[in-house]
């Protein structure tokens, strides 16, 4: 008994904590530009910004992630002449302040509190030795005094969260009121008169030193900012932590992301598009190579041309641009020259049609041909390694005529009747082009397909290198299993005997009987009193309730009247209704205006009010009809508290096994919202519109195979409606999927766990230290993809690690920072997870374990041989050894226990 009680004592002093963001280091990030990288500023605790360049969506999402944000205020000069003006800094052409102007301090004290009321956190006081600039005429003392009396009014405002930049000779006076001092310029300088980066000479480094180290003594966390390019950030960031200061080192505007004792992996592909000229919904860029790039690891970063400007490009967070268009009116000058001017840079990939550029495309390896043959073509030369699906080249009608250019290598050429060579693709140092046909082919009967290959076309013609990769297909190794159900069909009547409706089948033959996380959702107006169905309203508000009880059952609204167009209410498409088949919406009496609110905001009050039990609320939102929401919609949904799903095209099949029809993982819109697409479609497009085949659902575990092999690219996702229960066909279609994944290794979750680890993938990070150590970074993605080109890692060494698979593809990460270590120079034999069936919350060899097994548990472990889990009740559970796999099986439910691997728990 007492063995019991310590083990539950022990348990629930580690098991019941969520696992926080710790940063990896002390320091403490600044970055003076925007968009803020969000992914890279988890790894630091405190970041300094520009407040005018932070939004509240930015604030509000470094509010949930635990990171304090400090707001940039200039306390000694201003840019803007104002009353407080005593002189000019000629450095930077900024005016000096009366720091003893009573003007000037309430401007101070009003500024501090417009940011507090915005939710900074603290604040980083610049320029504090800008008096020192003034002539004799004016008191250095009387300033100093002011300048004191200032920070001690913000110190009181933010609660002594206030970093000093420098004022070295009032640290004395400044003790107590301010945590943090840094200082620029120890090992390098940035001179803003000609952006020019030089190194400090040695009676400045041992003059500035020992300053920091008075200040270090004064009680003051001490940080350096010094200058460098990005290959050289590092070294330098190292050799301030030998000087015994933590490092930020980074460019001298602070306008690119910088490194400390960490250096970031860059992921972010730059993609820009114009709205005004075709959506992102609808860019074959977004559609068909997204999905790659993000198999990839990489993150489609997406530049809307018509509401921004095209950014400075960061090699520290930007791996690439593409550029992919079929308008050659695409390529505006402001655009071109932007191409133009980060060769280099970054590696860039044009695609389709070019810009009118000479520069630019002989850089990429072409130049246009000086003669123009004449056609027929036909292929000539296709690098073996860049050929895709299609199996015949596309129709040569009016291809561009081109010519290799210097110290390029050719990929795709064709011959003209005179047997010139014409060249369609090339590669050189900067990056690659390809262009139109040789890209994607249509085909009237199979549909299209890739002619290259998309994964060389980013690797080897692009030039992305291997990184870990972060996955959204895949939790403990195994691969994920969800369903979900769209309200669609829950008031049909089944044919069976006794006429049951739809929703009382899929209820009572799918819900119950097996018994799996499941998301379910109804359609407002379809059962609600006042309804379509009013009179029935009773007893089918009755069925949804049975449903939403259920334990394995989470909650989802599919809207109050299933919109059919979203795409019209987004305003990216004019639909006529009279050339719609049902109209907008479904025939709701009275509702003839779609309202937002209506739909999203109302139906989820509606379910949540009339529908779910005491201890549930809706967790997510189902587009319904064309799925592709505005971003007024996703507003909505993110400010009722809900995640979303659905939309996308991956519905491909064995008729047409291509790439080309399988979605990326979601999409962008303004102020960090996304839309999360549905991993696999329903059986809507698998029965002809739901007007038979009705057992075509059954060619769903056909789409489970392609997006298996060779690429895992989706998660298991079994997606239907209520009307799958009309009729027996249907129903054993959904058995068949269901038996099929069942069959096989998966780890099923809800679809709201999903769409969290989806939508994560766009914020988490990677990063590398200077042992050459990989860090990860998320909130929610616990599973990094190893590529072929990697060693597995060492799990001993390694920090944040339960594990790897005994393929050595996947690993298993426990904490929201964590660190893999790939040096194999010390062996281990520590006990470690290979695969499991169950989403882990805690795990520590000899120490707390916690997991969900919504099916009875399966754990394969490595090198445990001696251990067993031991629950919080006392239970033990030994495992089944086979070579170096040791098989343990555990009843289904929640469990808090130790996993003991020393033969007793301590």
């Amino acid at each position: 008994m007492k063995y019991i009680l310590y083990l539950a004592l022990l348990v629930s002093a580690h098991v019941f904590a969520t696992p926080v963001n710790t940063p990896v280091n002390n320091s403490i990030a600044f970055y003076y530009s925007a968009p803020m990288p969000l992914a890279e500023m988890t790894f630091y605790s405190r970041v300094v910004v520009q407040p005018e360049l932070v939004t509240e969506h930015e604030l509000n999402w470094f509010k949930k992630r635990n990171i304090a944000v400090y707001a940039y205020l200039s306390v000694g000069e201003s840019f803007n002449k104002s009353e407080s003006s005593l002189s000019v800094n000629p450095n930077w052409n900024s005016h000096i302040a009366d720091l003893t102007s009573t003007h000037w301090q309430q401007h101070m004290q009003d500024s501090a509190a417009t940011l507090k009321a915005r939710g900074f956190s603290g604040l980083f006081l610049d320029t504090l030795d800008s008096y020192q600039l003034l002539d004799d005429k004016h008191s250095k003392s009387d300033q100093q005094d002011g300048l004191v009396a200032i920070i001690k009014n913000l110190s009181g405002t933010f609660n002594k969260q206030l970093i000093l930049n420098r004022g070295f000779e009032l640290l004395p006076k400044l003790k107590g009121l301010a945590n943090d001092l840094v200082a620029e310029g120890l090992f390098s300088h940035y001179n803003p008169t000609d952006n020019s980066y030089k190194l400090t000479t040695e009676n400045d480094q041992a003059w500035l030193s020992a300053q920091l180290k008075t200040a270090q003594n004064l009680g003051f966390k001490v940080q350096v900012i010094d200058y460098a390019q990005p290959d050289n950030r590092l070294a330098m960031a190292q050799k301030i932590k030998q000087a015994g200061f933590t490092p930020w080192v980074t460019d001298g505007h602070l306008q690119t992301w910088g490194t400390s004792t960490i250096s970031p992996v860059p992921r972010r592909i730059l993609i820009p598009y114009n709205s005004n000229v075709k959506p992102l919904i609808y860019t074959t860029v977004h559609l068909k190579l997204a999905t790659m790039i993000e198999y990839l690891g990489y993150i489609p970063d997406y530049i809307d041309m018509a509401k921004r400007d095209l950014p400075l490009v960061d090699p520290s967070l930007h791996a690439g641009i593409i550029s992919w268009t079929s308008s050659d009116a695409f390529y505006t000058p402001t655009l071109t020259n932007w191409l133009e001017a980060n060769l280099g840079v970054v590696p860039e990939l044009i695609l389709g049609e070019l810009p009118q550029s000479t520069k630019l495309l002989l850089s990429l390896g072409i130049e246009s041909l000086n003669t123009l043959p004449e056609g027929p073509y036909k292929q000539d030369s296709f690098a073996p390694w860049l050929k895709g699906e299609s199996t015949t080249p596309p129709p040569i009608v009016k291809p561009y005529l081109l010519k290799l250019a210097t110290d390029a290598t050719p990929l795709i050429t064709i011959k003209s009747s005179d047997d010139t060579i014409v060249v369609q693709a090339a590669k050189t140092k900067y990056g690659a082009v390809v262009v139109a046909p040789w890209l994607i082919d249509t085909f009237p009967m199979e549909g299209s397909k890739w002619v290259i290959d998309p994964r060389t076309l980013l690797t080897q013609a692009m030039g992305l290198p291997p990184i870990l990769v972060p996955d959204t297909t895949t939790e403990s190794g195994r691969r994920m299993l969800t369903l979900h159900i769209d309200g669609d069909g829950f008031t049909s009547v089944a044919h069976y005997e006794g006429k049951p409706y739809s929703a009382e089948v899929i209820r009572d033959e799918i819900i119950k009987r097996y018994k799996l996380p499941l998301t379910s959702s109804v359609i407002q107006a379809d059962i609600e009193e006042g309804g379509i169905h009013s009179k029935q309203s009773a007893k089918l508000e009755g069925i949804a309730r049975s449903i939403f009880n259920l334990p394995y059952v989470e909650v989802a609204s599919h809207t109050y009247s299933h919109p059919y167009f979203w795409t019209a209410l987004s305003g990216r498409k004019k639909i006529d209704e009279d050339d719609t088949d049902y109209g907008f919406h479904l025939d709701v009496p009275g509702y003839n205006t779609i309202s937002l609110k209506k739909e999203i905001t109302d139906s989820i009050k509606y379910i949540d009010e009339k529908l779910t039990p005491k201890n549930k609320k809706t967790v997510m939102i189902l587009w319904s009809g064309d799925a592709t929401p505005g971003p007024k919609a996703l507003e909505l949904a993110r400010d009722a508290g809900v995640l979303n799903v659905n939309g996308g095209n991956t519905d491909v099949n064995a008729d047409n096994p291509s790439l080309t029809h399988i979605s990326p993982i979601g999409r962008p819109e303004r102020d960090l919202l996304y839309q999360i697409y549905a991993p696999i479609l329903n059986e809507n497009v698998y029965t002809n519109l739901w007007h038979g085949p009705y057992y075509g659902f059954r060619r769903l575990t056909e789409t489970f195979e392609i997006t298996e092999k060779p690429y895992r690219l989706k998660p298991y996702t079994i997606y239907y409606h209520f009307y799958s229960g009309e009729v027996l066909a249907g129903l054993d279609a959904l058995k068949h999927n269901i038996d099929y994944v069942l069959a096989r290794p998966n780890t099923p979750v809800h679809l709201s766990h999903y769409a969290k680890v989806a939508k994560d993938f766009y914020f988490s990070a990677l990063a590398k230290n200077n042992n050459n150590e990989w860090l990860f970074s998320s909130k929610y993605i616990r599973t990094l993809r190893i590529p072929t080109d990697f060693d597995v890692p060492n799990i001993a060494q390694s920090e944040g690690v339960s594990g790897v698979t005994e393929k050595g593809d996947y690993i298993h990460i426990i904490n929201n920072i964590a660190r893999l270590s790939f040096d194999h120079s010390q062996n281990s034999k520590k006990p470690y997870l290979a695969s499991a069936n169950v989403v882990i919350n805690n795990w520590q060899v000899n120490g707390p374990v916690s997991f969900k097994a919504w099916v009875p548990a399966s754990l394969d472990l490595m090198n445990a041989r001696s251990c067993e889990f031991v629950s919080n009740l006392g239970e033990h559970f030994k495992g089944v050894t086979r070579a170096n796999v040791t098989h343990f099986n555990l009843p289904k439910g929640q469990f808090y226990g130790y996993l003991n691997c020393n033969g007793v728990a301590r």
